[in-house]
């Protein structure tokens, strides 16, 4: 495997090409994976790569907004939680501190739900999960 000069671009091309190409039995576990990754390795280039669209816009990236339950307190690292680049923020720091729960907690996954320390709640169905992943995924291999 070899990566461009620009390893984040890269890191979410080949992050794309995985989810698209997997249909197997840990589809739930591959999207926490990719989440992570995503979110997590290139985290300065990240956020600074996601607009700041309102909620009413969280369709356009896989996600419905009935899915966050709290989009958390302002904070002085993430000033508008109520925008998709607050999401992200939020979602960043609820999986890089593994605050992160199946839905239901035993049995076949239908949704993850994430938190964090300033309010941030989540239930995410995996069927959005895999949408709002190719969406991120395909958007930062473009910056």
């Amino acid at each position: 495997m070899s990566y461009l000069s620009n390893f984040e671009r890269t890191f979410s091309e080949h992050t794309l090409k995985i989810v698209q190409g997997y249909s197997g039995p840990f589809e739930a576990t591959l999207l926490v994976n990719c989440l992570l990754g995503l979110l997590v390795v290139p985290k300065e280039t990240v956020l600074e790569a996601i607009p700041e669209v309102p909620f009413s816009e969280l369709a356009n990236w896989g996600l419905s907004d009935t899915s966050i339950k709290c989009p958390g307190r302002s904070t002085k690292t993430n000033p508008n939680p109520n925008t998709l680049r607050g999401l992200v923020a939020n979602l960043r720091h609820s999986v890089a501190h593994f605050r992160v729960k199946p839905v239901p907690a035993s049995g076949d996954v239908h949704s993850f739900e994430y938190t964090n320390d300033v309010g941030f709640h989540a239930i995410v169905p995996l069927s959005e999960m895999r949408c709002f992943v190719e969406k991120l995924s395909s958007h930062l291999s473009l910056q």
